[in-house]
């Protein structure tokens, strides 16, 4: 992905004229839903997401007769004899009402039912099904900055990049002057969306404006990201003072009882674990694990416990945080980090000869990568496979040097961590 230069405010440019254009309802839009839906309830969802983006694609004055007699008859007949599930009834109902008397229907109430069926996609692990009909419900409000940049987060976390970056650029065109904090966020979105495909500068970059949004508009929620991610892009470019720095700040404007706290603390873990710190890095995740629950989060924070323990050669640690972290791969919602985990189990096998180990989770971090359009990653794990089919470790990361005054900073920084994750998860 190229660099694209961020123009002074007002300026017409290519990418601020390339937002996503009004639905373009062809025979194949949201058919990827129907491997996560399968079966009669798959094509009932398929076919009303598609009357809506035909009738969103029709102009107002259009819209009498869009369906022909008799199909909202043909809706309700098809919804009964799909049967599905007994939070859909609603939204689907609604759905084919519309069809009844296209030109009558409420744009509010179309948009509140593909919203109903985005969170039930949500709930049921379905990510194509929620982002189907979360970009459904943004182009029926074209206006709605929020509705463009989880639309842009959604289609980031499926890896389909070109289309993240369209809507992460329309939420921040939508939001300038109106919604400060949508208009922050959709920097964040649009810098982790670099980073994930390997571009650094631009990551970097658009990080650094959602920082100056967050402390111009006093945002602490943004601001507090914004310092995490460049917290890690400092440590990525050598420069620790500066992301201590960051890290302090990111504290600060979390606050105490955020619950990005214990994934900062996590970063830190990863840092100096990837320095051959890991005594400090083993307390770091002990003690981030009990709070990291959801299962992505978990996994992430179980591969580099593992990798840890590897490194400072606790057979013991490692094997127990391996197991765990192994059995979490078969749950469909860690997709989005599953390549970044296997390469740190990778790390980990390699650093106490398990070659067979490393050999097979490299090989799946790979085809993960490559899947996903994860650049970074794939390099990382075709010179892991290289390593573990040679029976040799790869090279470390070159240690940075820790001044006196750095070790002073990095003690400070994991001891206040340490403290605050050590009361029982939830207490905040």
């Amino acid at each position: 992905m190229q660099l694209r230069r961020i123009r002074p405010r007002g300026a017409r440019t290519r990418a601020s004229r390339g937002v996503p254009p009004p639905s373009r309802a062809d025979a194949a839009e949201g058919a990827d839903l129907l491997p996560e839906v399968p079966g009669p309830a798959g094509v009932l969802l398929w076919g009303a997401l598609r009357d809506f983006l035909v009738w969103v694609d029709a102009p107002a004055a259009a819209r009498a007769g869009l369906y022909g007699d008799g199909a909202g008859e043909l809706r309700r007949a098809e919804l009964a004899a799909a049967v599905p599930d007994q939070e859909l009834w609603a939204p689907l109902l609604t759905l084919a009402q519309m069809t009844d008397a296209p030109q009558a229907a409420d744009v509010a109430r179309m948009v509140f039912a593909v919203r109903s069926v985005a969170r039930w996609a949500e709930r049921r692990g379905a990510p194509a099904t929620r982002l189907a009909f979360t970009r459904a419900a943004a182009l029926a409000l074209p206006q709605d900055a929020a509705l463009a940049l989880e639309t842009g987060r959604l289609a980031r976390d499926l890896a389909r990049h070109a289309q993240a970056e369209a809507w992460f650029r329309r939420a921040i065109r939508l939001a300038r002057g109106r919604d400060w904090n949508s208009y922050a966020w959709g920097f964040i979105g649009l810098g982790v969306l670099y980073q994930r495909a390997g571009n650094y500068p631009a990551a970097g970059a658009v990080m650094s404006r959602a920082l100056r949004a967050a402390l111009k508009r006093r945002l602490p929620g943004a601001e507090g990201s914004a310092r995490h991610h460049l917290f890690v892009f400092s440590l990525d470019a050598g420069r620790m003072e500066e992301a201590y720095a960051h890290a302090r700040a990111a504290v600060r404007a979390y606050g105490e009882g955020h619950p990005r706290l214990p994934a900062l603390a996590h970063d830190l873990g990863c840092f100096w674990a990837q320095q051959g710190r890991f005594d400090r890095a083993l307390q770091i995740f002990e003690a981030a694990l009990p709070w990291l629950t959801d299962t992505p989060s978990r996994l992430m924070a179980l591969a580099n416990f593992a990798r840890a323990s590897a490194g400072g050669g606790d057979r013991r640690r490692y094997a127990c945080g391996r197991d765990e972290a192994e059995a979490l791969l078969s749950d469909p919602t860690t997709g989005l980090v599953a390549a970044d985990a296997l390469l740190l189990l990778a790390q980990g096998d390699t650093s106490l000869g398990e070659w067979e180990r490393a050999e097979d989770a490299a090989r799946r971090a790979l085809a993960i990568a490559e899947a996903r359009g994860e650049s970074m990653t794939q390099m990382q794990a075709e010179a892991l496979l290289d390593a573990a089919r040679n029976n040799r470790s790869v090279a470390e990361a070159v240690q940075l040097a820790e001044t006196p005054r750095l070790a002073v900073q990095a003690e400070e920084l994991a001891g206040a961590l340490r403290a605050w994750l050590s009361r029982p998860a939830g207490a905040a």
